[in-house]
C-alpha cells in the first residue's frame, strides 16, 4: 500500500506543532494586555480626574475548585455629560472588604473617555513586570520550541529518501484523550527496535500483527518513522 508523501510542515502539524504557534499567540496577547494596562495607569496619572461615586454592587466568585477568588466592584459616578456613568473593576481583597454597597467611593476616570475608569487604579497594572516576563517567556519558548520541532520534522521526512527500509510488526494500540477516539500503533522490528506512529483515529489503525514499513535512521539519531506518517518512498 502506497501512502501520499507528506511535507515537513504537514508532519510538524501532525506532531502538534501548532501548540508552539499557540504559545507565541498567547504570549503576544498577554504582552499587549500588560502594555495596555500600564498605559491606562499612566494616563490616569497624567490626565485622570477624580469624582465621588457610589458602590452599586459587590460581587466575588471563585474559579474551579475554589481557587483564584476574584473580587469586583460595580459603581456609578457623575461626569459633565452623564450624572450616572457606570463602571466595573476587579479589585484587591483588602480594598473590596473596605467598601460597602451604597457607600461613597472615589473614582478616577479619563475626561476624554469616561468609560475608562477605576476605583483602585494601582490594581490595574499590578504585576506588570511579572506579566511581561511571562509574555516574553511564552514567545521565546514558542519560537524556540517550534524551530526545534520543525528541524526534527524535516529530519524525519528526509528519512523517506535516506532512511533504512525495515519491516516491522504492529504489536499493540495505545489510545489517548478523554474520548479514547484516537491513538497510536505500537511496533517492533526484527532488531528489537520499538516505536509508535503518530496520533490517528482508532478506526485508521492497522490491526495488531499487521506488517508495516519503517524508515530507520542509519546513524540512530532519530527514531524510526512509519511510512504512513511521512509517505511512501
Amino acid at each position: 500500500m502506497a501512502f501520499a508523501k507528506r511535507s515537513a510542515m504537514g508532519y510538524f502539524m501532525l506532531r502538534q506543532g501548532w501548540v508552539f504557534a499557540l504559545l507565541v499567540a498567547v504570549g503576544l496577547g498577554l504582552g499587549a494586555y500588560e502594555i495596555s494596562a500600564h498605559q491606562t495607569v499612566s494616563r490616569f496619572a497624567s490626565e485622570g480626574v477624580d469624582a465621588v461615586g457610589q458602590v452599586t454592587q459587590k460581587s466575588d466568585y471563585s474559579g474551579r475548585k475554589g481557587s483564584n477568588r476574584t473580587y469586583r466592584l460595580s459603581y456609578s459616578f457623575p461626569t459633565p455629560a452623564d450624572p450616572y456613568t457606570h463602571g466595573l473593576q476587579s479589585v484587591s481583597e483588602a480594598f473590596y472588604d473596605a467598601q460597602s454597597e451604597g457607600a461613597d467611593i472615589v473614582v478616577r476616570y479619563l475626561p476624554s473617555d469616561p468609560a475608562i475608569s477605576a476605583v483602585e487604579p494601582d490594581k490595574i497594572a499590578k504585576g506588570f513586570w511579572l506579566g511581561m516576563a511571562a509574555s516574553i517567556g511564552l514567545v521565546l519558548g514558542g519560537i524556540g520550541g517550534g524551530a526545534y520541532a520543525m528541524s526534527r520534522a524535516r529530519a524525519c521526512v528526509t528519512l523517506r529518501e535516506t532512511g533504512e527500509v525495515r519491516s516491522a510488526t504492529v504489536t499493540g494500540h495505545q489510545t489517548e484523550g478523554k474520548k479514547k477516539a484516537k491513538g497510536h500503533m505500537l511496533w517492533s522490528d526484527a532488531s528489537g527496535t520499538v516505536g509508535r506512529t503518530l496520533t490517528a483515529p482508532l478506526s485508521d489503525l492497522l490491526p495488531i500483527g499487521a506488517s508495516i514499513t519503517i524508515f530507520a535512521d542509519p546513524e540512530r539519531r532519530l527514531k524510526g518513522v512509519w511510512e504512513g506518517d511521512i509517505g511512501s518512498r
